[in-house]
């Protein structure tokens, strides 16, 4: 934006500027202060923009103030500016006191009109670019007071959020020339540090394709039971909406900005204000996200439906969210910074559903690796609605790959499992997976890097369990039942088929059955085998928390505790006089629950 307040600006600094640049010599700069009239937001041709001094602004000033409540069209609003908290954002990294600014904002949304409420000041309008008659930046709206409809906002000052990322570590000023930059830009030399009681204006937390109650719940569960695992989250209030880069939404000064940790099917991105653009870079909120400038972030153009009054908290309801158009590199407390153009790397979560002769997939592409896990969980369990329609009842078959880079090299790790239930299908359905990709990122031996996950899933209706009711022994093309405890006549070296037969659970619809399986005699059996067939055995122990290398994890968990399974045990004593003992699980028709543990022997001739 080209403004007046440039020239006024700069001719207002001229000897702040010309003594701090004596100072500093060959030194790099230090941090804006909120003073210096003299500093620009932006001077790219096309996009000047100065930064309004906080020392120019006056009770009762008039304000505008850009935000976008329909589309993608910023709309101008009123205000006035009455006043400042001192100090109200604490102290920055080099000691500096943080004012926050007051603003009354006006508008019709705000105000209410035509028999709307009054929203206040709303979730999402956090970055909402402030100017002064001049045109200059103020700063951004940041905050607010009242969970009420509050028409009062606190304004996070532009000079700071033009300095976000601006720390000490990555600067070479003494301390004493700190001070002296303080001194001469008018900024009292801090000695201790407070932080004023306000409450930030929560961006919008848009969730695609589940809610974000799942995705925390999920989350929650993994760093209980995964030792090292650490979730992320966005803030903010929640609600749903649609992501799934299609539409490619400007990223404009007064429109939506969506923060995204993953996008697609599944997806979940903190959506707020643009403050400013300033050639690619993009500055926005006037608080931060998560304030963890090291997750991978990526971030979109947005469209807003509509403004929500709220007595809770007014809100931007938001419609869909776009196309990738850029990556999020700062998120510090004055605000967030982002970079038009390439997009963070992603993980692709590719999840094929089958439902009789239909097949449909669903891809999600996520940024941020804590993410990963609940979201791969969170897809599978919305595969489960839209292909069944049912939040309780089903039952699926999930088969999934993992891939993931280790020294170099790319390998695969494996599973398979059935689930079925009569109330929670959506939370069984992908909690193997989400806990196999948590362990490999948590693991404490070796650095993992998920490269993809593909989930399969063949659904069928209804409440589909087995349990284990009898065993069946093929004789003369006939199927007749063994007495548990029984003796049988066999010789070595001979086949024998058998069957065990699974009774539907209570409340189940599978009917009856079968898991058929041979048996051959060896003819090292001295005396007797003993045949025993069991519902899958109950772990006590996790071998998974008992692995001491890479390599015993991976085992572990490629030995994935199945529910659809029948074991079969043979146990003999050889000639030689050594026993030999093996079980060998059966893949079910359906999911056991329980049932009966049934033994008898095979007894061969001397």
């Amino acid at each position: 934006m080209t403004t007046t307040g440039t020239t006024r600006a700069r001719l207002r600094a001229a000897t702040t500027v010309a003594a701090i640049a004596a100072l500093l010599g060959a030194l790099t700069a230090a941090p804006a202060q909120a003073d210096d009239p003299a500093d620009m937001f932006c001077e790219v041709p096309g996009q000047e923009l100065a930064i309004a001094p906080i020392s120019g602004l006056s009770d009762g000033q008039a304000v505008t103030w850009l935000s976008t409540v329909k589309g993608t069209t910023p709309t101008t609003f009123t205000g006035e500016y009455i006043g400042k908290l001192d100090n109200g954002l604490g102290y920055d990294a080099y000691g500096n006191p943080r004012d926050l600014l007051l603003v009354r904002l006006s508008g019709p949304e705000v105000d209410g009109a035509s028999g709307t409420p009054a929203a206040g000041v709303w979730a999402g309008a956090s970055g909402s670019p402030v100017y002064d008659a001049d045109g200059a930046l103020i700063g951004a709206v940041s905050y607010g007071f009242s969970s009420l409809a509050d028409n009062v906002a606190g304004v996070t000052p532009a000079a700071y959020m033009k300095a976000i990322g601006d720390l000490p570590l990555s600067r070479s000023l003494t301390l004493s020339a700190q001070k002296q930059i303080a001194t001469l830009a008018g900024e009292p030399a801090p000695t201790t540090s407070s932080t004023a009681s306000i409450r930030q204006l929560r961006p919008v937390r848009v969730t695609v394709g589940t809610t974000a109650a799942t995705l925390d719940a999920v989350a929650s569960r993994l760093s209980k039971e995964v030792d090292g695992y650490r979730p992320v989250a966005s803030r903010g209030l929640a609600i749903g909406g649609g992501a799934d880069d299609g539409a490619d939404y400007p990223i404009v000064t007064g429109g939506n900005i969506a923060v995204s940790y993953g996008y697609g099917a599944v997806g979940s991105a903190s959506v707020g204000t643009v403050t400013a653009v300033c050639g690619d870079d993009v500055y926005a909120f006037g608080h931060p996200n998560e304030q963890n400038s090291s997750l991978s972030v990526n971030i979109h153009g947005a469209s807003a439906a509509r403004i929500v009054p709220d007595l809770g908290q007014s809100y931007k309801m938001v419609s869909a969210i776009g196309k990738v158009k850029g990556h999020l590199v700062q998120d510090r407390l004055a605000g967030i910074r982002g970079v038009l153009g390439a997009g963070a790397p992603t993980v692709p979560v590719t999840t094929v559903s089958i439902a009789g002769s239909n097949t449909s997939t669903a891809v999600s592409h996520i940024s941020e690796e804590l993410l990963l896990a609940p979201a791969v969980a969170a897809q599978l369990g919305t595969d489960v609605l839209r292909t069944l329609d049912n939040a309780w009842e089903g039952t699926a078959k999930v088969s999934w790959r993992i891939e993931y880079e280790r020294d170099g090299r790319v390998s695969t790790l494996h599973n398979v499992n059935t689930y079925s239930s009569r109330e929670m299908l959506t939370e069984l359905v992908g909690w193997d997976v989400s806990e196999d990709i948590a362990q490999l990122q948590a693991n404490p031996f070796d650095d993992v890097t998920i490269v993809s996950v593909k989930a399969t899933s063949r659904f069928a209706e209804g409440y589909r369990v087995g349990r284990v009711s009898a065993l069946q022994i093929r004789q003369s093309g006939t199927w007749k039942n063994v007495a548990p405890g029984s003796v049988m006549k066999a010789t070595r070296g001979k086949t024998y088929d058998f069957r065990t037969v699974l009774k539907a659970a209570p409340g189940a619809v599978s009917g009856t059955q079968y898991v058929p399986f041979s048996v051959t005699v060896p003819s090292t059996v001295k005396r007797t085998m003993t045949l025993t067939v069991s519902p899958p055995t109950e772990q006590w122990d996790d071998p998974v928390m008992e692995a001491e290398s890479f390599d015993e994890l991976i085992a572990a968990l490629n030995a994935n505790a199945r529910a659809d399974v029948v074991e079969r045990t043979a146990s003999y004593v050889k000639t030689n006089g050594i026993r030999s003992t093996r079980t060998i699980p059966l893949p079910a028709p359906v999911m056991i629950d329980g049932g009966t543990r049934i033994s008898f022997q095979l007894q061969v001739s001397p």
